[in-house]
């Protein structure tokens, strides 16, 4: 179980801060986007960690995969809009 919440996490994580950077970047929020770009490269590093010390049939790691990159865009979505409306363009 420990191995299939380590690869959704990591989905999600990367997927959600992408999301989050492209947005951000749209709206040329420049120093946001520093930071976010660090926090990407960790989830990243988080998503290599998680294959490379996979134990996950494929077929389930590419379930949590999914559903790990599925809600991390929605939720990109959503945390944007909160920053847009309490920082405001």
């Amino acid at each position: 179980m420990i191995a299939a919440l380590t690869v959704f996490a990591a989905a999600y994580a990367a997927v959600l801060l992408l999301g989050l950077q492209s947005k951000l970047m749209r709206d040329d929020k420049w120093v946001p986007c520093f930071f976010v770009s660090w926090l990407i490269m960790f989830a990243q590093t988080a998503g290599t960690y998680a294959i490379a010390h996979n134990t996950l049939p494929i077929g389930w790691f590419l379930w949590w995969c999914g559903w790990g990159g599925s809600l991390g865009i929605v939720s990109s979505h959503f945390i944007y809009a909160w920053y847009d409306r309490r920082f405001k363009r």
